[in-house]
């Protein structure tokens, strides 16, 4: 996962040339997760479903509760959404051998706090004046200067940053005259430091670094506080609807981009997750057991150009003097091995959950020799139905402009050579993907040549 904190790359963010509805978990995984929990659950997977089509936060929390309900009907038998005597209805009664377990699931992210730190706002709003004022998209460099508020409980980190809905009104008066007179003087790179009452920035305009923009801050989602966070407000607001359960009672914390369900301990000054929740545990003894679900990103020290490799992380917190610890620890060992593999980080996957559309699959990838070429099957597909043309060489915007690329489509000019040596198809075979890849591909294979087309020999 990408800390907050460090420089960001936030170029594909301004450009909006993708669309996607990625999630952390692929569309054809959780498709076949709800096709197998229609049998247990009935329609109320067609709620669950109905959330994950609408882009929005709720659809990450949608996509931790199918996950969950999913593994769970795999370990035993379940409800979901049964009454309890005091009217709530949880998401998860479940029954395996002689143990009942009462649960909640929620997700949890830093969205408050990002409301009140508007980082990315401001960039956002910043890289928009200097666009319309014609400076090519890029090169800009936006640091945030940061102040430690005290409290009897610990301390935190604030950006010195206005209230997100005074950020026009302080672009328009503080910032947008300053760039005015940098381009008028040509003074590049242009540099502008505001340090008062409403704010500590420092921006960089460098037109010759464009498409690429960056910036840093200080990390104030890391929690410094067990019991001021937002994975122990999340803990918190799952109490009530657990009240009067029968049986281990608990709560599946999925992670929607939250920075208190992962820790470093270079940074020492943190509340752990395993902090947070013993204070939660402390303050709320009626609950018997957490589950913090998140992803795990390995980077290969060797090789920087290969994604990171994700992976499920779990971990089970239990009550001191809770009856069923070591079934709970079977039973989640057993719900991990039925989740899906991850496809995309927690806090990727949150921002790309708002929007809508559909991911690119494999579109722009092919494998090619001279008489076979692999491509993606949705965007051949695009191709016969006259939305695009092999030249946009799978582009989102299409058609491609021309600026994108100074070299034609490989795998157009491979089907152009064999057609002109009279060579046409013998066989297209659709090769599946798998179900956490978001396409299929199509492998044309081209024969000896054709007598209607080429020479007699």
């Amino acid at each position: 996962m990408q800390p907050k904190g460090s420089a960001e790359n936030l170029h594909n963010t301004f450009l909006r040339l993708d669309v996607f509805t990625r999630m952390i978990y692929e569309r054809r995984a959780l498709q076949r997760r709800l096709n197998e929990l229609r049998s247990v659950l009935g329609e109320a997977v067609d709620d669950l479903a109905r959330r994950l089509n609408t882009p929005g936060k709720d659809r990450i929390a949608a996509m931790w509760e199918t996950a969950v309900l999913h593994a769970l009907a795999k370990c035993g038998a379940l409800e979901s959404e049964a009454s309890l005597p005091t009217g709530r209805r949880p998401d998860v009664q479940l029954t395996v051998g002689k143990i009942r377990i009462t649960a909640d699931v929620t997700a949890v992210s830093d969205d408050g706090l990002d409301d009140q730190n508007p980082f990315q706002e401001l960039m956002w709003q910043i890289e928009a004046v200097k666009t319309k004022l014609g400076l090519p998209s890029g090169g800009l460099d936006l640091r945030v200067l940061h102040r430690v508020e005290q409290s009897r409980r610990g301390s935190r980190k604030v950006l010195r940053l206005p209230k997100r809905n005074a950020l026009p009104e302080f672009i328009r008066t503080k910032i947008s005259p300053l760039i005015r007179e940098g381009i008028s003087a040509k003074t590049f790179p242009l540099r502008i430091a505001i340090e008062d009452e409403d704010a500590g920035i420092e921006i960089t305009i460098d037109p010759s670094l464009k498409p690429i923009n960056t910036g840093s801050y200080a990390p104030y989602s890391t929690p410094q506080i067990p019991d001021r966070n937002p994975l122990y407000n999340a803990l918190k607001a799952k109490t009530g609807q657990l009240r009067g359960a029968q049986g281990a009672k608990g709560i599946f914390v999925g992670d929607a981009g939250c920075d208190a369900l992962t820790f470093s301990p270079l940074n020492r000054d943190a509340a752990s997750p395993a902090d947070i929740v013993k204070e939660f545990f402390r303050q709320y003894s009626s609950i018997d057991f957490v589950v913090l679900m998140t992803v795990a990103e390995k980077l290969s020290p060797l090789m920087y150009h290969q994604a990171a490799d994700l992976t499920n992380e779990v971990s089970l917190f239990v009550r001191d003097g809770c009856t069923v610890e070591q079934e709970l620890r079977t039973l989640v060992r057993r719900m991990v091995a039925h989740f899906p593999q991850p496809g995309m980080s927690p806090v990727n996957g949150s921002r790309r959950a708002r929007e809508a559309g559909y991911c690119l699959g494999f579109h722009g990838g092919f494998e090619m020799s001279g008489d076979k070429v692999r491509m993606s099957l949705r965007e051949f597909t695009e191709v016969l139905a006259g939305l695009r043309t092999l030249a946009d060489q799978g582009s989102k915007v299409v058609p491609a402009p021309s600026a994108l690329s100074d070299r034609s489509s490989p795998v157009q000019s491979l089907i152009n050579l064999n057609l002109a040596r009279g060579r046409l198809p013998t066989a297209i075979n659709v090769v599946n993907g798998r179900e956490d890849e978001n396409d299929n591909w199509v492998e044309i294979v081209f024969g000896d040549p054709d007598p209607a087309i080429s020479p007699l020999r």
